[in-house]
């Protein structure tokens, strides 16, 4: 079972503490008015019963008058049972229910000469039962009052607590809702700025706040981006200065091998040495071309100049820079039509495409096409070779530094080629995937489109 997040946490915790709460003042508040309610009830019923069974001790004292002749004088309350017992016999005022079962709550305390006050169940809703003793004419009187007033009102309370308890709760849990908001606000920012970081934008921070206990964390974070983007500008420095310096002894070199290459003098020992040499010294120098331009771009050091221009054109550009000559096609998304515009730096993607063409000789059997489409608000450039193809789990891997996959010429290139076009396309909010199916492979390169003015609606 998956687990609960903390807004729902917290937001179950303000409603789990909103429902005790209510229900504690609920039951609280029932207790309290059903119990000051049945007193008040009793008192009623025991002033009706004094001034009733005054009445019927009054009738019952003028001669000839029977019992029964006195409880029909007296007119019994709404919803009252009055029930006289003299010598034995039971009188009353309705022939629901015995005397006997009505009142046996009371009857020993009557017996005894006292006044007797309870409650039974023989009715529907509970009555009330007064007994009080009629010396003077020797009997008891009795009166059952149902409470059904009381009942009712007992029972709308009951709901009233039970919905006010119901609200609080939905309430509780909307108040917690609210508050797991605001505190998760600080983590949706610093989740946002994280983000932000991790796709490249190193210069993204968290505003400050006026807040003291989100101050230290927005300070901490801060600093802590402060310090990564500073170590990651140094050591890309660092490659890039070393690379630098590298350069020209590279070159001196490369200038020495090919002097020897070009003399008699050598042996044909000595000339495949020199050769092997020559072949290695190029693959470090392309490497280290590879490695300062992909330090100057994480450094932050390239002075991009970014204009708008067409994909083919730049497709075009690139085949020249590297002197190829193969198909290239530049259709619409619905067949041939103008050459889509993006907006690049030119430089750094000619560069890319070139990596994207030498590769494609090195690792895929030889460059066969390249291919510039639109599909709705993005432009592709399609690399096309006719390698062996990728497999599934190196599509990815193959864009970072030093990885290869597939190579049908090893020992060549420098592992940084494909990086260094990662690096280039995602700088410009652009995406390079590879696409392999059997004998067709595909490098693309996915850069927004440009609209141009005269066509914006």
């Amino acid at each position: 079972m998956r687990r609960p997040g903390l807004r729902s946490s917290v937001t179950a915790a303000f409603a789990i503490g909103a429902l005790l709460l209510s229900v504690i003042l609920s039951v609280g508040t029932y207790v309290s008015a059903r119990h000051l309610l049945v007193e008040q009830r009793e008192r009623t019923a025991l002033r009706q019963a004094y001034a009733d069974a005054a009445l019927v001790r009054d009738r019952l004292r003028t001669p000839g008058t029977g019992v029964a002749e006195a409880l029909g004088a007296v007119a019994p309350p709404s919803g009252a049972t009055m029930l006289v017992r003299r010598q034995g016999t039971w009188y009353s005022s309705s022939l629901d229910q015995s005397g006997d079962d009505l009142t046996a709550v009371v009857r020993p305390a009557v017996a005894d000469g006292g006044v007797g006050l309870g409650w039974t169940a023989r009715t529907d809703p509970h009555s009330v039962v007064v007994g009080i003793p009629l010396p003077a004419v020797g009997a008891e009187y009795y009166e059952v009052a149902v409470a059904d007033e009381l009942d009712a009102t007992l029972r709308t309370l009951a709901v009233a607590l039970l919905l006010g308890a119901a609200l609080t709760t939905v309430a509780g849990a909307g108040l917690g809702r609210l508050a797991s908001k605001r505190l998760l606000a600080p983590l949706a920012e610093v989740t946002r700025a994280a983000g932000e970081i991790s796709a490249g934008n190193l210069g993204t921070r968290l505003q400050d706040t006026h807040d003291p206990d989100l101050g230290s964390l927005v300070s901490s974070f801060n600093h802590m981006v402060d310090a990564v983007h500073e170590r990651i500008q140094r050591d890309a420095r660092f490659a890039a200065d070393v690379s630098h310096e590298l350069r020209t002894p590279v070159t001196t070199l490369t200038t020495s091998l090919a002097l020897l290459q070009r003399s008699d003098e050598l042996d044909p020992r000595s000339r495949q040495a020199v050769g092997l040499m020559a072949d290695e010294l190029s693959r470090f120098r392309r490497a280290l071309e590879d490695l300062l331009a992909l330090g100057r771009l994480e450094a932050g050091l390239d002075d991009s100049r970014v204009t708008v221009t067409g994909a083919g054109e730049l497709a075009r550009k690139a085949l020249a820079a590297s002197g190829r000559s193969v198909d290239l096609v530049v259709a619409g998304s619905t067949g041939q039509g103008p050459d889509p515009l993006v907006d690049v730096d030119r430089a750094q993607m000619v560069r890319a495409l070139v990596n994207l063409y030498d590769n494609a000789d090195l690792h895929g059997e030889g460059l066969v096409g390249v291919e510039v489409r639109t599909c709705d608000d993005r432009v592709e450039i399609r690399v096309l070779d006719r390698g062996p193809g990728v497999a599934d789990e190196d599509r990815t891997r193959i864009f970072e530094r030093f990885a290869r996959a597939g190579s049908s010429r090893p020992g060549t290139g420098s592992g940084l080629g494909l990086s260094l076009v990662a690096e280039t396309v995602q700088r410009h909010d652009g995406r390079v995937r590879c696409s392999s199916t059997g004998r067709d492979t595909a490098f693309v390169v996915d850069l927004p489109l440009v609209t141009p003015r005269g066509e914006e609606a």
